[in-house]
């Protein structure tokens, strides 16, 4: 259920580490009944049933620079969880002002005040315990002394659920302000590592205490220090080779990934096309299987009227997916209405095996890999590369 909020933006960027915490921690599961599986996906784009299951982009990209954020009113769209883009090194773009030296070690510090003015921690109105803990969280994030995967995410749900009511409450400038506990604002800190991207840019255990120093004074800071902005040009050339290289390093793990997991997918498909091909050669013994010159095999259950479909028909179908070894991947029928496509929009062979028989007819198609999803379906889904694909069906309706 979608709910609107109002916040300042600078908080609902602070409760956006949420996402990432959560997006970690989420463990991908089969959903057999996902629509981005069924036969009504094109070989080329998903049909609109299916676009909502398929379009959820868990990417993330590192920015080189990123722009802290006003705070001022927005409004957010906070989902289960929330799903927004991390943000990198925190950078103002400043005014032209004379350029001054600054030490590396002010550099650090000034770092955990942007991410403290970028995380809009000031709008929660946090006392100096309160701040102190959330730099306590950041600290030890930097530190590796905990890894917040670890959480339950129940805990990070009451963590950031508190922070969020208090930003409410803030907005709505009520007289009194719910409490955030140590421990929440402990966990938010660590999460907030994650948000930042301080540790893909190379800060760690050695620059933790000064990141926590400069947090814990950026969190105070309603709006930014003008000191800050002789030091702008320093920080800019100081932050940008490492966004820089994160970009980098960012991108070669992608690659490597997905290399691996092309790898992985090849050699599953090698293993499924083989058990696949013992799987109707099996069904020879039965009789009433035939096959088409495609490689398609079907058993004609109700021949239906005379008049069959063509390949550039729409019918009305209701069908039950499953593999060979009868994990069902999707149902019309548990959905409790048949689906509408163009035969020419689906998979070859459930297209194919349709134009079998007529309206009211039933028929159950075995599909091999490459009159189906072939080495790529869906990523996640429950059919994997390779896959041998069983369907019954029922012609509802020729439209």
């Amino acid at each position: 259920m979608l709910k609107k909020i109002h916040l300042p933006t600078g908080t609902a960027i602070l409760l956006a580490a949420a996402t990432l915490f959560f997006a970690a921690c989420a463990q991908p599961t089969a959903d057999v009944s996902a629509p981005s599986e069924v036969v009504v996906i094109a070989d080329t784009e998903p049909a609109p049933a299916a676009v909502e299951a398929v379009e959820a982009d868990e990417s993330v990209e590192a920015e080189a620079v990123a722009e802290v954020v006003a705070a001022e009113p927005a409004t957010v769209a906070v989902t289960e969880p929330l799903t927004v883009p991390a943000v990198a090194a925190p950078v103002v773009a400043a005014a032209p002002v004379a350029a001054v030296e600054v030490s590396e070690a002010e550099l650090i510090e000034m770092l955990g005040y942007l991410t403290a003015q970028s995380g809009g921690v000031a709008t929660l109105k946090l006392d100096a315990a309160g701040i102190a803990a959330m730099a306590g969280g950041l600290q030890k994030g930097l530190a590796g002394e905990v890894n917040v995967q670890d959480f339950p995410q129940e805990a990070m749900q009451a963590a950031f659920g508190q922070a969020q009511a208090r930003a409410e409450a803030v907005q709505a400038e009520a007289a009194e302000l719910p409490a955030i506990t140590p421990d929440a604002l402990d966990k938010i800190g660590m999460v907030m590592v994650l948000q930042s991207g301080l540790a893909q840019l190379g800060f760690g255990a050695d620059d933790a205490e000064l990141i926590a120093k400069g947090f814990a004074a950026g969190a105070l800071a309603t709006a930014m220090d003008p000191a800050m902005e002789a030091k702008m040009p320093a920080f800019q050339a100081f932050i940008q080779p490492r966004a820089e290289a994160a970009q980098a390093a960012a991108q070669a793990a992608q690659a490597a990934a997905q290399a691996a997991a092309e790898q992985a997918g090849a050699a599953l498909a090698v293993e499924n096309i083989a058990a696949g091909e013992a799987f109707i050669a099996g069904l020879s013994a039965d009789a009433a299987v035939q096959s088409s010159e495609s490689g398609l095999h079907y058993k004609v259950l109700e021949p239906g009227s005379e008049v069959k479909p063509t390949m550039t028909d729409k019918v009305l179908v209701h069908y039950k997916g499953t593999l060979i070894d009868g994990t069902q991947f999707d149902s019309s029928y548990d959905r409790g209405e048949p689906a509408e496509f163009p035969l020419n929009g689906v998979v070859k062979g459930f297209g194919e095996g349709l134009t079998k028989i007529g309206a009211g007819g039933k028929i159950v198609l075995y599909i091999p890999s490459e009159l189906g999803y072939g080495n790529t379906p869906r990523p996640g889904g429950a059919i994997k590369p390779g896959d041998t694909l069983i369907f019954e069906c029922e012609l509802v309706e020729i439209r």
